[in-house]
């Protein structure tokens, strides 16, 4: 079964230093990351590295960091929850500004999965977008 992908790109009014620093500290999460209210690491973020994560009132997962390479990529793999979506970020300077481009990656495991993938597809684009306000809100300043 095809993955199914959105790419959301935007400009943030930070460097790529601070925009990257930002991104990788787990205290930071529920700042910028939609409906996150907790998020830990079992260490420094580098590849390999299990961020133990709560949203809402029930749900938690867990990411494994699959992609980091200071300071222009960061991304994740969910190890439970949504098992194999992927998330990723890329940085790249742009003057005094970042771009910031992000990718997620469901791999629905059944017909099913997919479907609802497919259907949920404005709502996740939605969700990125809301991601990306909330980035530039919190870097704002």
């Amino acid at each position: 079964m095809q993955p199914i992908a959105l790419t959301l790109v935007a400009h943030i009014a930070a460097p790529i230093e601070r925009v990257f620093t930002f991104l990788i500290d787990p205290s930071h999460f529920p700042q910028w990351l939609p409906a996150c209210r907790a998020a830990e690491a079992d260490g420094p973020l580098k590849k390999g590295a299990k961020v133990k994560v709560k949203f809402g009132e029930t749900r938690e997962t867990e990411f494994e960091v699959v992609d980091f390479k200071a300071p222009s990529t960061f991304g994740w793999i969910e190890r439970a929850g949504r098992i194999g979506s992927k998330f990723f970020f890329r940085l790249d300077p742009n003057g005094t500004e970042t771009a910031v481009t992000i990718r997620d990656v469901r791999a629905p495991r059944n017909l099913f999965g997919w479907i609802k993938a497919k259907f949920f597809q404005k709502r996740t684009a939605a969700g990125l977008k809301g991601l990306l306000e909330n980035l530039k809100t919190a870097l704002a300043g």
